[in-house]
């Protein structure tokens, strides 16, 4: 068991629920118009993630994509009526900086509109796909607030492929956009000499081992800093279809997929969860 302090410190699941096509930046990932023809696994790989946080009675928050959760409204709200946060991962999987302010806007906000019809309820959280928020498109915020979310979770705190912003807080914050408050819930990340590094979600945390993750633990929570962790359902899933990707894609994308589960049930062991909301809450009332 991990020492009682780090225990205490809040820390967040997150899922973002797409399928095993849905992957960012490659000619060899299908349009959205085949999407449909292509097999999915969102419901088998959602349903065991649903069974391990129950085991764990552990309470996360699903940023659903707009276009899977059209396909699977009753897994959907069986996920809400489970006590887990429904948040949106827009629609179509869209990079921001590609595709615009419109396109953008149009996506999160379809995304936003298809989660509230199917719950009943208002979606809070947004994150937008493959964190793809750079200082070039700090537009982003704005866009957000004016569709009408409280909370963002599309900020990458250091390089990576899709962005990424090196310079960004670390920890929650306050974003004065020209549309009202936006809390941003950055993604978790350490200084190490200067760099800044992440082993808590995606290929970052399949690749690292425990002894490492836990290293990074320790020190998001001596710094006061809550911990996030974010998967996909692919990545639960080592049997799942392979798109044709490029070597150094096809590493990030399919190493140690045997591994997730594995890492999940040693962290929900370990450390205390709860929903974005709650967290955002808890950074609204402190």
């Amino acid at each position: 068991m991990n020492n009682d302090k780090g225990q205490e410190r809040i820390s967040v699941l997150s899922v973002d629920v797409e399928d095993w096509f849905h992957i960012l930046d490659s000619s060899a990932v299908p349009s959205i118009e085949r999407w449909s023809y292509l097999e999915s696994r969102v419901e088998r790989n959602v349903e065991k993630l649903l069974s391990l946080l129950d085991s764990f009675s552990v309470k996360g928050t699903f940023f659903w994509l707009g276009w899977a959760a059209e396909r699977h409204k009753d897994l959907v709200r069986k996920c809400s009526e489970a006590g887990h946060e429904i948040a949106s991962h827009g629609y179509g999987h869209v990079l921001a900086y590609k595709v615009g302010k419109e396109c953008f806007k149009e996506d999160i906000e379809r995304g936003k509109k298809i989660l509230e019809d199917i719950v009943g309820q208002r979606v809070l959280g947004c994150r937008s796909a493959g964190f793809g928020v750079t200082k070039d498109v700090r537009w982003v915020f704005n866009t957000i607030a004016e569709v009408g979310y409280e909370y963002d979770s599309s900020v990458f705190p250091a390089s990576r492929g899709h962005g990424g912003m090196p310079d960004s807080q670390l920890g929650p914050y306050v974003i004065e956009t020209q549309n009202g408050l936006l809390i941003e819930i950055p993604m978790s990340a350490v200084e190490v000499f200067g760099f800044r590094l992440s082993f808590f979600g995606g290929g970052y945390l399949r690749l690292s081992p425990k002894w490492l993750i836990r290293w990074g633990i320790d020190r998001l929570h001596a710094a006061g800093t809550p911990l996030i962790v974010y998967v996909h359902p692919r990545e639960i899933d080592p049997d799942h279809p392979r798109l044709p990707l490029n070597p150094i894609r096809r590493f990030k994308c399919y190493v140690n997929l045997k591994s997730t589960m594995l890492k999940l049930r040693w962290l929900c062991r370990q450390y205390k969860f709860c929903t974005m909301r709650d967290l955002v809450d808890s950074f609204r009332d402190g």
